[in-house]
């Protein structure tokens, strides 16, 4: 059964808990049980720390206003990303910030984008709290410019069809984007490339919206 992605956070900022976490047995587009508990990470640190490189040229705050579902995927790029046919959903999250997810019931095929505005410690915390547990880490030097990791963690999915990446949109914020293959392409592709490759596309938009 497959298992949908979440990012989660408890507490105040001082207890901040990020994880590429799933509720068990949840099927694509079915409700997100309730998160499992979390370590919390360090707090008052300056950031970036944990090894997690800087920010050089941060997006703006106001690429994450407006609806994220239309503002970083095209239907010509959902259609690569998950096929036909394709439901699109809001997935806000008090605790996270607002996304999108983009869902092929037939195939189950999967993509989900978040903006992680509310999570603090950005790329950091991803470093302090997924790195050490992570069975696929894979640092990305750049992004379009932004640095960015690709990872599976334990509670993620499988290696052969999930992964996660996250992308530093500022030093205390991120942007994720979760792929899970559809079952025709699993064992045929790297779950991690092809989610490099959407969160290629929404990077693409955003930084078309920001003009940069």
């Amino acid at each position: 059964m497959r298992r949908q992605v979440i990012i989660i956070a408890l507490g105040a900022a001082t207890a901040l808990t990020v994880a590429a976490c799933s509720g068990s047995g949840a099927t694509p587009g079915t409700s997100t049980p309730a998160p499992p508990t979390t370590p919390a990470a360090s707090s008052g640190q300056e950031l970036p720390y944990a090894g997690a490189p800087k920010v050089s040229m941060p997006l703006p705050e106001s690429i994450f206003s407006g609806d994220p579902c239309a503002d970083t995927l095209n239907a010509d790029q959902i259609l690569k990303a998950v096929g036909k046919p394709s439901e699109t959903k809001r997935v806000d999250a008090d605790t996270v910030g607002p996304g999108c997810q983009w869902l092929n019931k037939s195939t189950t095929g999967q993509v989900t984008m978040r903006y992680a505005t509310k999570l603090p410690g950005g790329l950091s915390a991803i470093y302090e709290n997924v790195k050490p547990k992570a069975e696929i880490w894979k640092p990305i030097s750049s992004l379009q410019g932004f640095p960015a990791v690709a990872y599976v963690s334990p509670s993620g999915g499988s290696p052969t069809e999930f992964c996660q990446i996250s992308i530093g949109a500022t030093d205390s914020t991120t942007i994720e984007v979760s792929v899970f293959l559809s079952l025709n392409s699993e064992g045929k592709k790297d779950p991690c490339e092809s989610a490099n490759t959407v969160a290629d596309l929404v990077m693409t938009s955003l930084r078309a919206k920001a003009g940069v």
